[in-house]
C-alpha cells in the first residue's frame, strides 16, 4: 500500500475530488452509525463461528443427506437376501356371455367373482451378485462417511480463512485510521508553519492532497472489511441483514509458537489421515465389487418360489362362499434355474464397463495422492517463508518507526522536506500493514498444514 505524493500545486479538480471524498467519508460514517444504533451488534468468537458453520452450512447438510441415502441403499441391499412376499386379492361383477372358471361353463349371466393369492420367492444363488452388491454399497457408505468428514474440515478451513481475512481487514482499518489522524495532525502543523511564514504554501496544498488520499485509502480498507465480513457471513449461513462483530485479539497479543515440521512426516501423516484419500480407497473397493457383480451374469441362477390361492363365483350355486374358498384352493412350490447361453454380449459389456470404472477409481486415487503431496510440500515451504517473514517485518516496522520519528524531528526544524517526511510516513504505514499480515498469516499457515494433513480439529482455538 503506497500513498501518492503531489510534487506540484493540486489542480482544482484534485481539490474537488478531495472535498468529495471527505463528504463521502462523512456520509459513510453517518449511515454506519445509524445502522449500528438501529441494531445491536452480535459478538461472535472463532469457536462459535465454527459451530454455527457446522450446524448451518448447506454443503455439510447436503453431504449428510447423501450419507442417509447411502445408508438406505445398504439396508435395501441387505433386504435382497430375504424372501419377498406378495398378497393379491380382487372382486368383480361381470355381465353377459363369459366363461366361469370355477364351474367350467360358458354362460350369459351376472356373476360376482372373488379371488385371492399369496406368493413368495427367494434367491438361492445368483453368482454372488447380491453379496457383491452389498459389499459395494457398504464401501460406498464408508466413502460417504469420509466425504462428510472432509467436507466438515473444508468448511472449518473456510471459516478460518475468512475469519482471518475479516480481522486482518479490520486491523488495516485501524492502521489507516491512524494514518489519517497523523496526516491531519501534520496538515494542521503545516498550516501553522505557512501562517507564520516558515513553510511554503505548496507544502500546505501537497499535504491537503496527501490527507485526502489517506482518507480514500481508509474508505478502501473499510470496503474490503465489509466484503470480508460478507464472505464469512455467507460461509456461516448467517442472516445477511444483521450485523456482527467478529472478536479477535490484537496482533501484538497473538502467541508466537514456532513449530518445527518435517516434510516426510507431514506427508506420511497426510496419507494416513486425509479423509478424502480414505474415501477414494473405499470407492475403489466399491468399484472392485462392481466388477464381481457384473461377472455374476456369466453364472447360472437358482430361485425358489411358492404360492397359494383360491376363488369364489356366484355362478356356482351348489356351494357357498366358504366351501368354494376351501374347494378351489391351489398351492404351488417350484424351483427356477436359469443358465445364460447368449445375452447379446450385454454381460461382457457390463463387465468391461465395471473394469473401466475400477481402473479409473485407482487412477483417481493416484492423482489425489499426488495432489496431497504437492499441497503438503507447498504448505511446508509457505510456513518456512512465513516464519522468516515474521522476523523481517518486525525489523522493517522498527526501522520504519525510527525513520519516521527522525523525519518528523527534521521537518520541524526545517532540515527535511515534506516529500521525505511523506515517504517515511508511507513506509511506516506499509510496514505496519505488512507486519499485521505476517502475524495473521503465521497462524493461518498452522491451520493450513493441519488441513492438508487431514487433522484439522474444529474444537481447537484459532490462536494457540
Amino acid at each position: 500500500m503506497t500513498s501518492s505524493i503531489a510534487l506540484h500545486r493540486p489542480a482544482p479538480t484534485t481539490l474537488r475530488q478531495a472535498a468529495a471524498l471527505m463528504i463521502l467519508t462523512t456520509l459513510f460514517a453517518f449511515f454506519a452509525a445509524a445502522n449500528v444504533s438501529a441494531q445491536e451488534l452480535r459478538q461472535v468468537g472463532f469457536n462459535e463461528a465454527v459451530q454455527i458453520a457446522l450446524e448451518r452450512n448447506t454443503t455439510i447438510k447436503r453431504a449428510e443427506n447423501n450419507l442417509d441415502l447411502q445408508s438406505l441403499t445398504v439396508r435395501s441391499e441387505r433386504a435382497d437376501f430375504l424372501p419377498n412376499m406378495n398378497l393379491s386379492t380382487g372382486a368383480s361383477r361381470n355381465w353377459g356371455l363369459q366363461f366361469d372358471q370355477t364351474v367350467g361353463e360358458l354362460r350369459s349371466a351376472s356373476t360376482d367373482v372373488f379371488n385371492y393369492s399369496a406368493s413368495s420367492g427367494v434367491n438361492l444363488f445368483n453368482g454372488f451378485a447380491d453379496v457383491a452388491s452389498l459389499n459395494a454399497a457398504k464401501a460406498q457408505l464408508e466413502a460417504q462417511e469420509f466425504g462428510v468428514e472432509r467436507t466438515k474440515q473444508t468448511v472449518v478451513f473456510n471459516v478460518i480463512s475468512n475469519y482471518l481475512s475479516v480481522i486482518l481487514a479490520e486491523e488495516n482499518i485501524r492502521i489507516r485510521q491512524e494514518d489519517v489522524q497523523a496526516q491531519q495532525q501534520l496538515l494542521e502543523q503545516i498550516d501553522e508553519f505557512v501562517r507564520v511564514g516558515t513553510r511554503a504554501i505548496s507544502d500546505l496544498y501537497q499535504q491537503q492532497a496527501t490527507a485526502a488520499n489517506a482518507e480514500s485509502l481508509l474508505l478502501t480498507a473499510e470496503s474490503n472489511f465489509q466484503v470480508a465480513k460478507t464472505r464469512l457471513i455467507q460461509t456461516m449461513q448467517l442472516d445477511p441483514l444483521s450485523d456482527y462483530d467478529f472478536v479477535a485479539p490484537s496482533p501484538n497479543e497473538l502467541p508466537m509458537s514456532i513449530r518445527t515440521y518435517d516434510p516426510s512426516t507431514l506427508l506420511v501423516s497426510a496419507f494416513d489421515s486425509r479423509a478424502d484419500l480414505r474415501a477414494q480407497e473405499a470407492t475403489i473397493l466399491a468399484a472392485e465389487q462392481g466388477v464381481r457383480a457384473a461377472k455374476a451374469g456369466y453364472l447360472p441362477s437358482l430361485s425358489l418360489s411358492a404360492s397359494l390361492g383360491s376363488g369364489y363365483s356366484s355362478a356356482n350355486t351348489r356351494s357357498d362362499f366358504n366351501s368354494q374358498i376351501q374347494d378351489n384352493r391351489s398351492e404351488r412350490v417350484g424351483f427356477n434355474l436359469q443358465i445364460p447361453l447368449f445375452n447379446r454380449l450385454n454381460v461382457k459389456r457390463g463387465v468391461e464397463s465395471s473394469k473401466v470404472q475400477f481402473n479409473n477409481a485407482r487412477l483417481d486415487l493416484e492423482n489425489a495422492q499426488q495432489n496431497v503431496a504437492i499441497e503438503v510440500r507447498q504448505a511446508f515451504l509457505d510456513y518456512q517463508t512465513t516464519v522468516k517473514r515474521l522476523e523481517v517485518t518486525a525489523k522493517s516496522l522498527q526501522a520504519a518507526d525510527q525513520a519516521l520519528q527522525v523525519e518528523n524531528e527534521r521537518y520541524e526544524v526545517g532540515a527535511s522536506t515534506l516529500v521525505e517526511l511523506q515517504q517515511a510516513r508511507s513506509a511506516f504505514t506499509n510496514a505496519s500493514s505488512q507486519r499485521a499480515q505476517a502475524l495473521f498469516q503465521f497462524h493461518f499457515q498452522h491451520r493450513l498444514i493441519e488441513y492438508y494433513q487431514g487433522i484439522l480439529d474444529p474444537s481447537q482455538p484459532l490462536f494457540d
